[in-house]
């Protein structure tokens, strides 16, 4: 861990790989009674064998990058009678022997982000690369989805202020009607929605960080909100970037056209925001039957 912790050149790439061909959003849903379903196992699987872990499986094509990593932190089932629940944590370097790459996915949005499926075939590690056992793989991993989500949130708050701030520049300086079209009261009511969207969001993501940053353990439900609701927010928001600039903004090339293809990435990725919303509506249901 120490090299990739100091390195200062790019030297190292990690990658978080956790989706898989059969397995996506529903290994997310920690607390929930499928969690411990054995058909909600990881198909990954990692058996013990003298002083080493033995790991054969597939990640999916979704794992951000996939096809460039130099290692990947590798959820993988280990006691699979326990379904999800039954999972660890290791980390692989992802230059041995087993080891095999996809091509790299070509996507509606997000196109910059390199993703692609990694194979593993009978790789092995030492026994100390299992970094999270199954008894503290439920803590775990809802500590990074609480941080994962939270992280959501605040980039796509980002892309929203983005889209905004993108559409108020078009409408200042297109004239149409002898005037600019910002003038238009139609257009008005528009920029209005898209800014009553953007400080939504930027509230709600800055208040679940700032709830969990003092937390322990992270209120997952918070969160969540903010995925959810700034990634609608960032979908809603490019997509009237996009009516506003007219033809133009269907036009590759224009900053807006890519918000919009990005952001409607960001209500899948991380766990699509419908099971999200079902995982975390658990806790707020439990939250108040506990008052």
């Amino acid at each position: 861990m120490r090299p990739f912790a100091e390195d200062r050149d790019a030297r190292y790439i990690g990658c978080w790989a956790i989706t898989e061909p059969r397995h996506g959003s529903d290994s997310l849903l920690v607390g929930d009674p499928q969690f411990s379903r054995p058909e909600t196992a990881f198909d990954l699987y990692a058996r013990e064998q003298g002083e080493e872990w033995v790991i054969s499986g597939q990640k999916s094509a979704w794992v951000s990058n996939g096809t460039i990593a130099t290692h990947a932190l590798t959820f993988l089932g280990v006691d699979r009678s326990r379904g999800a629940s039954g999972s660890a944590v290791a980390i692989i370097p992802l230059d041995g022997p087993g080891v095999t790459r996809g091509k790299p996915l070509d996507k509606l949005g997000q196109r910059a982000l390199n993703q692609g499926e990694i194979f593993f075939d009978e790789v092995r590690i030492p026994k100390h690369y299992m970094l999270v056992p199954t008894e503290a793989y439920p803590f775990i991993i809802e500590s990074v989805l609480a941080g994962a989500n939270a992280g959501m949130g605040a980039i796509f708050t980002g892309v929203a202020r983005a889209a905004f701030e993108e559409a108020l520049s078009y409408t200042l300086g297109r004239v149409q009607g002898g005037v600019p079209i910002c003038e238009h009261q139609a257009v008005q009511l528009k920029l209005m929605d898209m800014f009553i969207g953007v400080e939504a969001a930027r509230q709600l993501s800055r208040a679940a960080m700032a709830y969990n940053a003092q937390t322990v353990p992270p209120a997952l439900q918070y969160s969540v909100a903010s995925k959810v609701f700034c990634t609608q927010a960032a979908f809603t928001v490019s997509s009237d970037a996009i009516q506003l600039h007219g033809g133009m903004g269907l036009a590759k090339g224009m900053l807006v056209e890519k918000l919009f293809r990005d952001a409607r990435a960001s209500m899948i990725e991380d766990g699509t925001n419908e099971v999200l919303s079902l995982g975390a509506a658990r806790r707020v249901i439990d939250s108040y039957n506990c008052n």
